[in-house]
């Protein structure tokens, strides 16, 4: 009986401690941020470390419905924010590289002449990026006809990890998602940039104080990774 009593007690102390717990949380002050596809796994360990550290914010990632109300966008498009009339704060946050997957490794790009290769759409800057550095290679016309444009990185890791195409052009920070592939080529620097830089933009007409989770992640990555933009610019500016 004794043991039943202690077992209900324990539950009762549990529950409570949950709900005190999830009032916590409610209470805490949201800053909701808008990231790209590709690097929404890479912030989002960025704000749970950060929760830990501040008890009284709370990160939201990719919950809202317009791009316009979030306190934070972090993006490698440029587009995406050019409608919106908010106020921001911008810089140059971090740049990623593209890298080449897939299940055979590669010395050169010519050696994909044959091969099915995914790739995100021309109107995206990582799909711009890839692109004009195939277009000099030799040969590119015959490469073109294996070229399947997709949505985004995410769809290009995909498609190579359900082993629809050969290879695919992704981003560093998306690697640790892919599941049957692995880094076939990573491009040097003489041929042509690879790098995607992407900017956060941060709402100056927040009621919040997002300037804050932002400092914070620029101070990760600078000590961490030391992946940090070689010239950082601060600038306010309104978009029309």
């Amino acid at each position: 009986m004794k043991r039943w009593i202690f077992l209900i007690l324990a539950i009762i102390i549990i529950s409570i401690f949950g709900l005190i717990k999830s009032c916590q949380r409610e209470k805490r002050e949201v800053i909701n941020v808008y990231t790209d596809r590709e690097i929404e796994i890479f912030i989002g360990k960025l704000a749970k470390k950060y929760e830990n550290i501040n008890k009284e914010v709370a990160i939201k990632i990719n919950s809202l419905n317009s791009i316009e109300d979030y306190d934070i966008i972090v993006t490698n498009e440029d587009s995406k924010i050019k409608d919106n009339k908010k106020k921001y704060e911008v810089k140059d946050f971090f740049e990623d590289n593209l890298v080449i997957i897939g299940r055979r490794k590669i010395d050169n790009l010519s050696q994909m002449l044959t091969s099915s290769i995914a790739i995100p759409n021309y109107k995206t800057n990582i799909g711009k990026t890839g692109l004009d550095i195939l277009a000099k290679v030799e040969g590119f016309q015959e490469m073109a006809k294996n070229i399947q444009y997709k949505d985004d990185v995410m769809s290009s890791l995909e498609s190579v990890d359900l082993y629809e195409v050969d290879y695919a052009f992704v981003t560093s920070k998306i690697l640790p998602l892919a599941k049957n592939s692995e880094i076939c080529y990573i491009f040097p620097e003489n041929i042509g940039r690879s790098q995607i830089l992407y900017k956060a933009y941060i709402n100056l007409e927040s009621n919040k104080n997002p300037k804050k989770f932002y400092n914070f992640m620029e101070e990760e990555l600078t000590d961490k990774t030391q992946n940090k933009p070689k010239s950082e610019k601060n600038k306010v500016i309104k978009t029309n």
